[in-house]
C-alpha cells in the first residue's frame, strides 16, 4: 500500500478521511432523507463517529503495516478533532 513511512502522509489522510465521512452524512440526510435542515456541525454524534475510521485506520497503521510515523500523524490530527469538537459543543 505504503511503501514510505512518513508523518505528514499520516496529517493528511487523519484530515481528509472524517471530512469526507462528515460529507457523505450530509449528502445522505439532505438528499435520501429529505433532511434539509441537517446541519453537519451541530451533529456532534455525526462528528464523532466520522473518527471512527480514524482509529481504525490509526491500528492497521501501527499495527499491521508497521508505519509508526503515519499512525502518529493520524493520531495527531484525531486528537485535534476531538479537542475541537468538545471545544465547539
Amino acid at each position: 500500500m505504503f511503501k514510505k513511512d512518513f508523518f505528514l502522509l499520516g496529517v493528511i489522510i487523519g484530515a481528509i478521511l472524517p471530512l469526507l465521512f462528515a460529507m457523505g452524512t450530509t449528502f445522505v440526510n439532505i438528499h435520501f432523507l429529505n433532511n434539509p435542515e441537517f446541519d453537519m456541525i451541530k451533529s456532534k454524534p455525526t462528528l464523532m463517529l466520522s473518527l471512527v475510521f480514524n482509529i481504525i485506520l490509526f491500528r492497521i497503521f501501527m499495527v499491521n503495516l508497521k508505519k509508526h510515523n503515519m499512525g502518529k500523524g493520524l493520531l495527531l490530527v484525531t486528537l485535534i478533532y476531538i479537542l475541537l469538537i468538545i471545544a465547539k459543543h
